[in-house]
């Protein structure tokens, strides 16, 4: 031992001397008798990069961070990992190093910074088993984080595993749309569009985002697209409606409505709508239609509320159609809201059918299907058997001098049977309703052509243009006289003629995906997939930037550190002080301000540090940082006012520290050697002020 305190007081000796090869002998000799003798290694090793000798003092600083991160003294290890990083920042190992230990220590934000740093490294050269391994890493550590997921993703995605890259992908969209967050939907897209070219499912979401954003434009040409593939999708053409109705082009809005109802005739959700655009579009007779023919269906459904404010509509546009006036007075009568209209009808001088007595009143409502509306598709065998009474009672009410066309109408009525309808061969019983079921629908005419004319309309609107000229020509087949249809038959074939430029285009769908977004989407995709986009450590952080309402992804280490351990950034900040790496100190205690209760010392420490560095300006600002705060005790005030004068002493500003000693002095006359400043600065004796070297050697109360 007394050999190695020797050695000590020799080093220490040839130090002041400035003697430093001299003193690294010393020190390596000290190493050599006692090994764990840390300090003294410490030193040899900082004395090695003074001198220029890098791999020495890199072995030696190697030496005291593993024994001190095998000892449990995580901060210590930090910060001899963060100068053997300054050292030589080509060794890779180190970062991971330090985000091991960093995430040891609960210091989840630099583990992260760390990690980032590896992930930039590995993308430089290629190294893609590397980068997802890191990001995994990553992910464990901080499983929340939106931004590792978008990159997992992405990763994946361009090396081939796509299904996982999809669940990532995936599990990031869901957060975005519980939080409703579009902008940043988008973003997602427009990033991911590029990597999964042919998923459908993508553009469907991109056009429903677009929809939810408001930027129905964008979402139409989309969707229009996407029918071309797949032109009697029920969810493209329930968004198409949707879309329309935002456009406020309620025509269109109400073709497509037609349209989906003829594959989901009894939705009546889809029909309400038809009829929400019948009525603001000013087809009242075709939302009379409907409501006629489904009123039975919002009764069984609770929805007489909707019905009534439907004929409530109908009866302010048809005033005086008795179907509407007679259905309104049943819905009224079954609701109990409102005043009977058939009473009111008399004096409006609306002719009335005086209705049959009925035990349920939802029968009136049922009883009200207008004669204005065309005849079922169906033979009711009730309404045949009734044809001769009901011509009977009106032959009785004619003149007798018509008597002999009396007699002749008798006489057929008389003969009118069922059998003089339906020809029945053979014995077996008829069956009407079987006969009407082998009917071949296809090869049944069109009995609407007008109505088959706006689906032929639809399809052209969606640039559907084989299917808008298959419905023309079926209606041709049969009226092939009819002037509309020639007409939109020649319409379908100029547009497509027109169309035929752009054919390679529409088969593109996912150039058009991109097409739709802003421009500044599609430059962040091109961008985000350059090879050089990763010059920037941790350039992923930003994959979908930050917005004025507050940040959904967090995009950089202050953020990630919230919940950190704020004392264990304090003892790090301390720990590089000591080894004069004064801006990695400063980091750390910028972090562990966020501690209301360590803003004060944070802002003193940071202070000295920029001593220590000579940047005065910066020094002076942190210590009038802390001297603001609301939580500076007296104290704390005193010994700010003694750095301050400190300060302005070592910087030759004599004057400003005699006004901050004279405060302390004023407070506190025995407060250190206040009274021996005052006494020299106040005698004008500037020749005694300490430099900046000097200033490190004093105590504080720190």
């Amino acid at each position: 031992m007394a050999s190695k305190e020797k050695l000590l007081l020799s080093a220490q000796k040839n130090l002041k001397k400035r003697l430093l090869p001299r003193a690294i002998k010393d020190f390596a000799k000290v190493v050599d008798i006692d090994p764990n003798d840390m300090r003294s290694r410490q030193k040899l090793a900082e004395l090695y990069a003074k001198t220029g000798k890098s791999t020495e003092a890199f072995e030696q600083y190697e030496t005291v961070a593993k024994y001190f991160s095998g000892n449990g003294f995580y901060l210590k290890a930090i910060a001899i990992y963060r100068q053997m990083q300054r050292l030589d920042p080509s060794q890779i190992t180190i970062f991971a190093r330090l985000a091991e230990l960093n995430e040891k220590q609960g210091l989840i934000g630099n583990a992260m910074a760390e990690y980032r740093q590896l992930v930039s490294y590995y993308e430089k050269e290629g190294q893609t088993a590397d980068v997802i391994r890191i990001l995994e890493k990553m992910q464990d550590v901080d499983p929340e984080n939106l931004n590792i997921q978008v990159k997992l993703a992405e990763v994946y995605s361009a090396s081939g595993r796509q299904q996982e890259g999809r669940e990532y992908f995936d599990a990031a969209l869901k957060v975005l749309q519980d939080k409703q967050n579009h902008d940043k939907i988008l973003q997602l897209y427009a990033k991911f569009l590029p990597l999964f070219s042919n998923d459908d499912e993508l553009r469907r979401g991109l056009a429903e985002t677009l929809i939810e954003k408001g930027q129905m434009e964008k979402a139409l040409g989309l969707l229009q697209s996407l029918l071309r593939e797949q032109p009697e999708d029920p969810v493209l053409l329930e968004m198409l409606a949707t879309t329309y109705r935002g456009l406020d082009d309620l025509n269109n809005c109400r073709l497509t409505y037609q349209q989906l109802l003829k594959k989901q005739p009894n939705n009546l959700d889809l029909r309400t709508e038809l009829v929400r655009c019948c009525l603001d579009s000013d087809h009242f007779e075709q939302a009379l239609q409907e409501l006629e023919e489904w009123k039975e269906a919002f009764q069984k459904q609770d929805r007489l509320a909707e019905l009534q404010t439907f004929y409530e509509s109908l009866k302010q546009a048809l005033p005086d159609n008795r179907t509407v006036v007679n259905t309104l007075d049943s819905i009224y009568r079954l609701t109990g809201d409102g005043d009977p209209l058939l009473n009111v009808m008399e004096t409006e001088g609306i002719e009335e059918t005086a209705p049959e007595p009925q035990d349920d009143v939802f029968d009136a409502l049922l009883d009200t299907a207008s004669e204005d509306l065309e005849d079922d598709a169906y033979i009711d065998l009730g309404e045949l058997e009734g044809v001769a009474e009901e011509g009977a009672i009106e032959l009785e009410e004619l003149d007798g001098e018509e008597g002999s066309t009396v007699e002749v109408a008798e006489e057929e009525l008389v003969e009118l049977e069922l059998s003089d309808l339906v020809d029945i061969d053979g014995d077996e019983p008829f069956d009407l309703a079987v006969e009407l079921e082998e009917i071949d629908e296809s090869d049944a005419p069109l009995l609407n052509p007008p109505q088959d004319l706006e689906e032929a309309e639809f399809y052209l609107q969606q640039g559907l243009y084989d299917e808008a000229e298959k419905v023309c020509r079926a209606i041709l087949a049969v009226s092939p006289d009819d002037a509309d249809c020639q007409a939109k038959l020649q319409e379908v074939q100029s547009r497509r003629e027109g169309s035929e430029s752009d054919s390679d285009a529409s088969n593109a769908l996912h150039d058009l995906a991109v097409e739709v977004l802003d421009d500044d989407f599609a430059d962040f995709v091109a961008s985000g997939l350059e090879a050089g986009n990763t010059d920037k450590a941790g350039a992923f952080d930003d994959l979908l930037d930050s917005s004025d309402d507050g940040p959904i992804f967090r995009t950089d280490v202050d953020d990630q550190i919230a919940a950190d351990d704020m004392e264990s950034h304090y003892n790090l900040g301390i720990a590089y002080r000591e080894m004069g790496l004064f801006d990695d100190a400063v980091s750390e205690f910028n972090k562990a301000q966020s501690d209301p209760a360590r803003f004060v010392d944070c802002q003193t420490l940071k202070g000295l540090c920029y001593v220590d560095k000579g940047d005065f300006e910066k020094g002076e600002e942190a210590f009038r940082a802390a001297l603001a705060s609301t939580t500076i005790d007296e104290g704390q005030r005193l010994s700010l006012y003694y750095e301050l004068g400190a300060l302005y002493e070592a910087f030759q500003h004599p004057q400003e520290a005699l006004a901050s000693y004279r405060f302390v002095a004023d407070a506190d006359p025995e407060f250190r050697d206040i009274a021996e400043k005052v006494a020299r600065l106040s005698q004008g004796d500037d020749s005694a002020s300490t430099n900046s070297s000097a200033s490190k050697d004093r105590i504080s109360f720190l």
